[in-house]
């Protein structure tokens, strides 16, 4: 059946290349069997059509023609109105030019690329090839027709169109100049924008390669631009960026934006092509070189910051209240170049990135060495031309001699007529409200018993809830402004370790029903001045906090401890529990009615508010530090005793 041939006879010897002894046995065998055919047209075709033209509406269609559209080849006639009736118009008469065209010359292809509507609704995009076949005398009798379904190929032709054309557009907006570089061959393509920046035409730069770009930059500018090159190439850094002069054709520098990426490697793993985009910034360099002297002159303490709060300027009355002795911090961060920077000023400089303006007139910053300061601050960004925030201005000013210079009688007037207030309105609270709120609270109750039936009526049950909620926010202020009204001298000396074991035995049932421990490392002997009532209260709510607010953790655990400061005794109350986010909440967690765990029933807000009126009424402070699912600890200062 098949050709064979002898060892020593070379296949290029038997046959021609055209007329390969392969290419006869295929032919041979797609005559003698008819499989072979099959195979060839549902494999490599997505439809085949054989055309009677002396008979123009019969045409035969395979199967596969009509699946690739969506429709049962069953179905279907084997007519020449079926396919015209789902082709597009406009394709069509391309069709019925290249078929008239092909019919008068042979050698005229007929190949195009149409639409045809599947039944499904959406385009698909056919290749179309045919043959005419003509009898003796020339004249067309069929005609050969194969289909090739290339909608992956279009879908993606048109997509990269679209990219093309949003890509130009995105650097036409942005007045942007564009480069391609080949790092091993120094090949360089610029667009003609990146040449008018620097006041010329491309063919005026023309021969273009890496040259062009050195040929025109400032040295000092190229220096570093070569560092930040290898710190990209190196992997240090994700994109190359640097801010460089480049001479103008005025004679002029001119400031850009540099920047750039690696795009391809080669099989040694050196970088090859880069691309990349050059950005004019001189009228931004300028304006913030005048921000950055008007800094740098200032009289008042003020330090500019970039948008990684690393220093871009900063005055002499700056590195005096900071007590820095260096004064070469441009490009370092702030929290490595001043240390007792206040807490809070990390979620500070995260807002006024996001565009708010913070001030305060008056913060109290306790330094390492105990020492109190107060200070005012502001926060301001500073923005680049288009609006975007390139960073934040800091001023910063010490009030400590003005806070402690105000006389104590103006201190003791502001103080004696808003107690007066607070007695007033407790006494409204306490009396005139609570029994408003207990009339209404009455009248429910016998409306309930006279309408049994209205128990069940969700308006009325509405009203009983929030009647007690009213009656529960009444007591919570009245306890919160009674705070404010008790007087100094109602403070004694109070045995701490004393006040918290009785305390914790008022919880034992709690702290058994939960299972969590608690330790009392809270030294004997220790006194405070201050409120037993307050002091117990205090205690009471943050031990409950910590019980309340505990994780699932099998170890968990509230651990009370104190030491002795200058002025102060600490008492330090310590969980594991679910903490707090105090980038999220660090401005609100003293806040009344505010509450962090929505998960946790029973939370009403209303604690760390009074807590924190306790323990400032008795001239004390308190401090939070925490993190999300690892605990809390609360730092109350007390007075020593």
């Amino acid at each position: 059946k098949f050709m064979k041939r002898t060892k020593s006879t070379p296949v290029g010897s038997l046959l021609s290349v055209t007329d390969h002894y392969l290419k006869k046995e295929l032919y041979d065998l797609i005559k003698k069997d008819d499989d072979i055919f099959e195979f060839l047209q549902e494999s490599s075709l997505d439809g085949l059509w054989f055309w009677d033209l002396e008979n123009p509406e019969e045409e035969w269609m395979n199967a596969k023609f009509w699946t690739t559209l969506g429709y049962n080849p069953d179905k279907m006639p084997h007519k020449a109105s079926a396919w015209q009736n789902i082709i597009n118009k406009e394709d069509l008469l391309e069709v019925h030019s290249n078929f008239t065209k092909h019919l008068e010359d042979p050698t005229h292809p007929y190949d195009q690329i149409v639409r045809y509507k599947h039944k499904k609704g959406h385009t698909v995009w056919i290749r179309c090839r045919g043959k005419v076949f003509r009898d003796n005398l020339g004249n067309p009798i069929r005609m050969l027709g194969a289909h090739m379904d290339i909608t992956d190929l279009k879908e993606k032709e048109q997509d990269l169109i679209l990219q093309k054309q949003t890509l130009k557009e995105v650097i036409d907006g942005t007045d942007l100049g564009t480069w391609q570089w080949n790092i091993q061959t120094g090949e360089t393509i610029f667009n003609e924008r990146w040449a008018e920046i620097i006041g010329y035409t491309l063919d005026e730069l023309k021969p273009i390669s890496i040259d062009t770009w050195i040929k025109f930059s400032n040295p000092e500018d190229l220096e570093k631009s070569n560092t930040l090159l290898n710190e990209h190439f190196s992997g240090k850094s994700k994109v190359y960026e640097c801010e460089a002069r480049m001479k103008h054709k005025n004679g002029d520098y001119v400031w850009v934006l540099d920047k750039g990426r690696v795009i391809s490697w080669d099989e040694e793993g050196n970088p090859e092509w880069m691309v990349g985009s050059h950005q004019e910034i001189t009228r931004q360099k300028k304006e913030y070189n005048r921000i950055k002297l008007f800094i740098e002159q200032a009289p008042s303490a003020l330090a500019m910051f970039d948008t990684n709060i690393r220093y871009v300027s900063a005055s002499k009355a700056w590195f005096d209240f900071f007590k820095i002795a260096d004064h070469n911090v441009q490009g370092k961060p702030q929290m490595e170049v001043v240390e007792n920077v206040p807490e809070n000023w990390e979620s500070n400089y995260e807002q006024c990135l996001s565009g708010e303006v913070l001030k305060d007139i008056e913060e109290k910053v306790i330094a390492k060495d105990e020492s109190i300061r107060w200070l005012s601050w502001n926060f301001q960004p500073w923005y680049a031309e288009k609006g975007k925030i390139q960073g934040v201005i800091v001023n910063v000013n010490d009030i400590t001699k003005i806070k402690r210079e105000k006389e104590l009688q103006s201190l003791l007037d502001v103080t004696q007529a808003q107690n007066k207030r607070l007695k007033n309105f407790a006494h409204i609270v306490s009396h005139n409200l609570k029994s408003h709120t207990g009339n209404f609270e009455m009248l429910l109750s016998m409306l309930e018993e006279e309408k049994p039936e209205l128990k069940e009526n969700n308006i009325i049950q509405m009203l009983v809830k929030a009647s007690k909620d009213l009656s529960e926010t009444i007591i919570d202020l009245n306890e919160v402004v009674s705070i404010n009204t008790k007087l100094s001298n109602h403070q004694r000396p109070i045995e701490l370790r004393e006040t918290v074991n009785s305390v914790l035995r008022s919880l034992q049932g709690l702290i058994m029903d939960t299972g969590v421990t608690i330790i009392n490392e809270v030294e004997e002997g220790t006194k405070i001045l201050g409120m037993a009532a307050y002091l117990e209260s205090i205690i009471l709510n943050l031990v409950s906090n910590g019980i309340k607010y505990r994780s699932d953790k099998e170890d968990a655990f509230v651990k009370l401890r104190s030491k002795k400061m200058k002025d102060f005794i600490v008492l330090e109350i310590e969980d594991n529990g679910l903490g707090i986010d105090l980038k999220r909440y660090g401005n609100k967690i003293f806040g009344l009615y505010k509450t962090f765990h929505p998960q946790v029933e029973n939370s009403r807000g209303v604690g760390l508010f009074i807590t924190k009126n306790q323990i400032e009424a008795m001239e004390g402070k308190i401090e939070v530090k925490s993190r999300v699912n690892e605990g809390t600890i609360f730092k109350v200062y007390f007075r020593y005793e």
